[in-house]
């Protein structure tokens, strides 16, 4: 079977071959409707695959785009490369996943490995260590598009931001919680704060204050000053913080958790203590991971839009690539509140206390 050239959807689609040449890399906005239609149905008919070796040789890029993430072990994060996945490859990118470990070294490392690849842009799930090593790329048209944090924790242009609505997340999981009677909540968070993780704080304690339920009770400091607080201990560290819940005078009746991860490793905590979920502690994470909809019981959780949080990031990179110089966009989506099993009224109701 004749292998067909960019020449001969050229003819077909009775356009020039830098027509089409300006279709296969994403110049759209130099093409009239007209004409992406007609050299769509032609790549269609003649079943056209352009070489991806031709390609790269001839721009000096690949379609991938670089995925980095701290660990896959945390599941918001494979949740959302599996998004963004998804998205890329419906804009005919081909996404590469690398494990940062929320080390400045591995992620230069990875950034620059990929850069030499041919790969043109990234997509970070949260901010990199050191926003500083852009800088260098960001000058040789690399293109950057980060996951939660807001255009105002940046102070480099040119790189587009998506995020949930942190602050809105927590201070719904309270919302949600004293509207069941609850009045003592407590909040665990890791003692390392990232922008995102700042933001969550910042809503359950701006949530606190607005029901005047006193000073915000926050738990981020462990009972093990040499314990790894990475993505992948969380879990770990949400079961040993447990322990202090029970510290606390008057105990709470409620715990919001930074995540989910961390959620359910305070669950398994308080039940090594002897505590029910949410007999005696309603529980409230954030991320809606799989796992939260299959544990006993099922957890409460704010659940981020993925799907049009990964779309949106790949809209930005595909514009960025094409129009350098264009103001930053910015895209926060409100997080949707689940109620499961494990949030309930308090035992005894302590309205009006």
């Amino acid at each position: 079977m004749k292998k067909h050239t960019i020449q001969d959807v050229a003819k077909a689609a009775q356009v020039s071959v830098t027509s089409v040449s300006n279709y296969l890399n994403g110049r759209h906005n130099h093409l009239r409707q007209e004409t992406i239609e007609r050299i769509e149905q032609s790549i269609k008919e003649l079943n056209y695959s352009p070489s991806r070796i031709a390609r790269q040789l001839k721009t000096g890029h690949t379609p991938l785009v670089g995925v980095l993430v701290p660990s896959i072990v945390n599941p918001y994060h494979s949740e959302l490369a599996l998004a963004i996945d998804e998205a890329a490859q419906q804009h005919g990118f081909r996404p590469v996943l690398g494990n940062t470990h929320r080390d400045e070294k591995r992620e230069k490392a990875l950034i620059e490995e990929l850069v030499d690849y041919g790969v043109r842009g990234f997509i970070v799930t949260t901010e990199l260590t050191n926003q500083q090593v852009m800088n260098d790329y960001l000058k040789r048209g690399i293109a950057f598009v980060l996951f939660d944090l807001r255009a105002s924790d940046l102070n480099i242009a040119k790189v587009d931001v998506v995020s949930a609505d942190n602050i809105l997340a927590s201070s719904s999981a309270v919302d949600h919680l004293v509207s069941l009677g609850h009045r003592a909540i407590a909040y665990v968070t890791p003692p390392s704060l990232s922008a995102s993780r700042k933001a969550r704080q910042q809503g359950f304690e701006d949530a606190i204050r607005k029901h005047r339920l006193g000073t915000p009770i926050v738990i981020s400091r462990d009972s093990d000053p040499k314990a790894d607080h990475s993505d992948s201990k969380l879990a770990l560290f949400g079961q040993r913080v447990a322990e202090q819940l029970l510290a606390i005078e008057p105990r709470p009746t409620a715990v919001v958790a930074m995540n989910d991860i961390l959620a359910i490793g305070v669950l398994a905590g308080l039940h090594k203590l002897g505590l029910s979920v949410p007999a005696d502690m309603s529980l409230v994470g954030v991320d809606d991971i799989q796992l939260s909809s299959l544990i006993v019981p099922t957890m409460t959780t704010l659940r981020p839009n993925y799907q049009k949080m990964a779309e949106s990031a790949i809209d930005c990179l595909q514009s960025r690539l094409q129009t350098p110089e264009r103001p930053r966009c910015e895209y926060v989506f409100a997080p949707d509140l689940i109620v499961r099993e494990s949030s309930t009224a308090p035992a005894i109701s302590v309205i009006g206390r």
